[in-house]
């Protein structure tokens, strides 16, 4: 998938309440804060569904009963300044290092007042500053991992793409380029910023497309099985599902025979206090080495196919409330476990589905065509469009697509029946409007929206909604999963500060 087109329309920034309310704040945000003026991106459902679990933090101070490599820090950080305004110079000591790259003062306190100008704008009520900043900071590690693993995997982010993420972004937003600029200058910005911010939007988007979503497969029986388990739209008995918490006691790589065995020693020591009715959420806060730790170790309701599987095969015969009767060992070190919850799925498959009318021009890219030149003829084929050029002429003529003969129309289409990449820029539209150029793997489209509709779901549509269903759950699933893994791999060490 070319997520070029997609992934900086979005606003990625989302909260859930934990206790404070998982703080998620990717480059997205940028446009989140001119959501007051005239700019009101759409936010990008598969990044504002993830759930980006934080480390066991204070504020930015780890509880001292965490694990060794999240130490106390020290003294306070000060409060917001106002946009522009000068900071002190001990805003670039050193907040946290990940891996071989660190994380400043000055870095971690502009994002934290980024974010709080973001909830201002939108009229929604700030938390505390110290608790906002250890989720900012959490975050912020989880996107120096993410970008130093796209850089090993050699993806790159050119100038070209940013050029057409900019023009997008604007012309999403009926503004020009310069006017965006001016926007980002009012709103204490500098562009410079803003374009690296999303080129690290599009990075992130490209990693998790290489690493994630192109993996993930789903297999006739899975759709046969969902079909079987909703039974025609009532909401009968489903697949079992496991709510599993745990204690994590990290082992570095490369550990000592002496570290793991006093790892182990240490989780022995937490299991023999949940076997004896410790409060289990409370020694997780207090203990776990893990991202869910904030959340008393909680991974919530799933399949017991996408649990971890060295859960999955202690869990899988426990009661709801037992705690595993031995540690568990993975590569991140050794675990904890207690099985929360068990029952049976209930979801049903909706009975009505939204339908989308749609028509589209496509131009193919290949040996004599790149996707570059596809681009600029779709550019200002569309500013033609917009000037009153009828969008069905303009498909008769240049669409190469097999239903350019019918103007471009495709017809009433429901989820899951297109393309991923088109499929996402298509909902994002109104009906009447033109997209801007969206890529896919057959070609470069322009896409009209013509119309919407609730349609009930007939027998030869289920399967490819129930597709769309079982795919978006596992994708999320996997996503998940894998943040969490690049979390727990990841060396992070915490510095500590104090305030001069």
């Amino acid at each position: 998938m070319n997520n070029d087109i997609m992934a900086f329309q979005s606003t990625a920034f989302a909260t859930r309440v934990a206790p404070l309310g998982r703080l998620r704040v990717a480059t997205g945000v940028l446009l989140a804060l001119l959501a007051g003026t005239t700019l009101s991106p759409a936010v990008h459902a598969q990044q504002a569904q993830s759930a980006k679990k934080s480390a066991p933090v204070r504020g930015i101070f780890a509880n001292p009963g965490s694990s060794p490599s999240q130490p106390l820090l020290q003294g306070t950080l000060p409060e917001p300044t106002a946009p522009g305004a000068p900071r002190s110079q001990l805003v670039d000591e050193v907040v946290a290092v990940v891996n071989t790259d660190v994380i400043t003062r000055r870095e971690l306190l502009n994002r934290a007042d980024l974010v709080e100008r973001t909830f201002r704008a939108q009229n929604r009520p700030l938390p505390p500053r110290a608790d906002l900043l250890g989720e900012v900071l959490e975050q912020l590690i989880l996107e120096r991992v993410q970008a130093q693993t796209a850089k090993e995997s050699g993806i790159r982010v050119s100038d070209a793409d940013v050029d057409r993420a900019v023009e997008s972004v604007a012309q999403r937003n009926n503004l020009s380029v310069p006017q965006l600029k001016s926007k980002l200058k009012d709103a204490g910005m500098t562009y410079d910023k803003y374009r690296d911010d999303l080129r690290q939007e599009i990075l992130l988007a490209r990693l998790r497309e290489r690493e994630v979503d192109s993996k993930v497969q789903v297999y006739d029986g899975e759709i046969d099985n969902y079909l079987a388990q909703q039974g025609g739209g009532t909401a009968p008995a489903g697949e079992q599902q496991y709510n599993v918490a745990q204690i994590l006691v990290p082992v570095a790589e490369g550990a000592t025979d002496a570290e793991k065995a006093a790892a182990r020693k240490k989780a022995e020591g937490l299991l023999k206090q949940a076997q004896g009715g410790a409060d289990f959420a409370k020694l997780a806060r207090d203990n776990s080495g893990a991202q869910d730790a904030a959340q008393g170790g909680e991974l919530g309701l799933r399949p017991i196919g996408r649990l971890p599987a060295v859960f999955a095969n202690a869990v899988v015969d426990m009661k709801a409330g037992q705690v595993a009767s031995q540690v568990v060992e993975s590569p991140a070190g050794y675990h904890v476990i207690k099985l929360l919850e068990k029952r049976a799925s209930s979801t049903a498959i909706a009975a009505k589905v939204q339908q989308t009318q749609v028509r589209h021009i496509l131009i193919k890219t290949g040996p004599t065509m790149s996707a570059d030149d596809a681009r600029r003829q779709l550019v200002g084929l569309r500013d033609r469009i917009v000037h009153g050029y009828d969008f069905g002429d303009a498909a008769r003529r240049y669409s190469q697509d097999g239903s350019a003969g019918a103007g471009g129309e495709l017809g009433w289409v429901s989820p899951g029946q297109l393309v991923p990449e088109f499929e996402q820029a298509m909902n994002q539209l109104k009906p009447g409007d033109v997209s801007q150029p969206v890529q896919s793997q057959f070609g470069v489209h322009l896409i009209q929206v013509e119309g919407r509709r609730e349609a009930e779901v007939s027998g030869d549509r289920e399967r490819d909604y129930a597709r769309s269903v079982i795919r978006e759950q596992k994708v999320q699933a996997a996503y998940e999963d894998w943040l969490r893994e690049l979390r727990d791999s990841a060396h992070v060490e915490y510095r500590v500060n104090r305030q001069q």
